[in-house]
């Protein structure tokens, strides 16, 4: 069966929205989505507030033929988003993305459900939803943990992400997914790495997410199992940082790389 497939920012954050708009075009990717808050590396593509590159970037959107799936990010801390999420609500809206990415970093769970509601509400006046991701890292360190929220928040409009990786490397197992209602997983995330054990800390685990991940059909990472155990039409997300490569100087032939691998393990 043909799958959909979108190129996750991540795996080329150097490279500006518009060069990996041309990119995901290039290879033939389905989608992409953009990391349009700053890293933690500084990084900064400099959309949010401008309207004359948002602007470019929707005409070049518009030609390529390239879905947006998601923007990046929202953090919900003990005081709520750590910022005004308008503005990525408003890019979302005009650059036509389906899901902000979203992150639980309260650790009080009540609290963060609270908040996480009331996100939803604000995401669904700019017709878009939330794709909350569990990391180890996180105070949503599993997949049990952010489909509990999920699921308590109560909106239609939010979701699990789930990524390979961290589902694995928090002690996690692919069929884990078939014991949550199949609507919470509309789109996964899928790289390689090497081994298939948990991680032996959170500090650990953020390390390799950054900076030594692999294409999707190298490593030991069950990713193919994962991917028998999503819902049929899941977007799969090639989110593949490969810290090696830095700043590509061909992202177009990165991005068909990192497609052709997905493949090759995926279908």
């Amino acid at each position: 069966m043909t799958k959909d497939y979108s190129l996750a920012h991540l795996s080329m954050i150097e490279v500006p929205p518009i060069g990996l708009v041309r990119a995901a075009q290039h290879a033939g990717f389905n989608y992409t989505g953009f990391r349009l808050t700053p890293t933690s590396s500084g990084i900064d593509h400099g959309i949010l507030g401008n309207g004359v590159a948002i602007r470019e970037l929707k005409a070049a959107i518009d030609d390529s033929g390239v879905g947006i799936l998601d923007l990046e990010v929202i953090r919900i801390t003990g005081d709520g988003p750590t910022a005004d999420p308008t503005p990525l609500f408003e890019a979302a809206e005009y650059l036509g993305a389906r899901y902000i990415i979203t992150t639980l970093e309260d650790p009080d769970p009540l609290r963060r459900i609270d908040s996480l509601a009331l996100l939803a509400e604000q995401a669904a006046e700019y017709q878009v939803a939330l794709s909350v991701e569990f990391m180890l890292f996180s105070s949503a360190p599993t997949l049990e943990a952010a489909s509990e929220a999920v699921i308590a928040a109560g909106a239609p409009n939010v979701v699990v992400l789930a990524d390979v990786l961290h589902l694995v490397r928090s002690g996690g197992a692919p069929d884990d997914m078939l014991d949550y209602p199949a609507r919470l997983f509309p789109y996964v995330q899928i790289c390689g790495a090497e081994g298939a054990a948990a991680a032996p800390d959170a500090a650990a685990a953020r390390s390799e997410a950054v900076t030594a991940r692999l294409m999707p059909d190298q490593g030991d990472l069950p990713v193919r199992e994962f991917t028998e155990c999503i819902p049929t039409g899941a977007i799969l997300a090639v989110e593949c940082p490969l810290a090696r490569l830095g700043n590509p100087d061909d992202p177009g032939a990165l991005a068909v790389d990192l497609l052709a691998s997905a493949r090759r393990v995926c279908e």
